[in-house]
């Protein structure tokens, strides 16, 4: 009994310091909403666009097609052995492979890396420029349960400016590339 007083204590402590919480935020939104820029940006299309999505795209199918190129070898060559030979060979495979493996996934990561810095230098760029109080993520998410974007309604979307300014930083640095040649 003292049990289920505790919980149903709890509970309406719980919802009345979420209510407090939902109240403050909507007081303090109305004051500065106003006069707040807010832009919007579909991540996904952006990072898609991105030139290193397309390295990263093709360096993990690289990695996918070593491995079972890899595993296919391994099998035609384990044919006929017993279970020690077999374990020895592929001790044999796996030591080879792993210095391969790992060479590709530290390329992928450094595209992945730069593509992210490029990605949020582009975003400050662009709001700085539009001198946005505020960019929020507006693209569906499907692998979620609630498949809504975070913004629903409002805001001015920015994606291709955004997308703009990557393409331009990128160019620019080809062409300092270029003189230094």
């Amino acid at each position: 009994m003292q049990l289920t007083e505790k919980r149903v204590a709890n509970k309406a402590v719980v919802i009345l310091l979420f209510t407090i919480v939902v109240f403050l935020f909507l007081s303090f939104q109305n004051v500065g909403a106003a006069g707040a820029k807010i832009g919007l940006i579909n991540l996904a299309e952006v990072i898609s666009s991105h030139p290193y999505s397309q390295n990263i795209k093709q360096l993990t199918l690289n990695l996918q097609e070593e491995l079972q190129k890899r595993q296919e070898e391994l099998n035609k060559q384990g044919k006929g052995l017993d279970e020690v030979e077999l374990k020895k060979l592929e001790d044999k495979f796996n030591k080879e492979w792993e210095p391969i493996k790992q060479k590709i996934i530290a390329e992928i990561q450094s595209y992945q890396a730069a593509r992210y810095s490029d990605i949020i230098e582009a975003i400050k760029s662009v709001g700085d420029r539009g001198k946005y109080d505020l960019i929020l993520n507006s693209e569906v998410n499907t692998k979620d349960v609630q498949s809504y974007p975070i913004v629903l309604y409002g805001g001015e979307d920015i994606t291709q400016d955004v997308i703009a300014e990557i393409k331009k930083k990128l160019e620019e640095e080809q062409k300092e590339k270029d003189k230094t040649k």
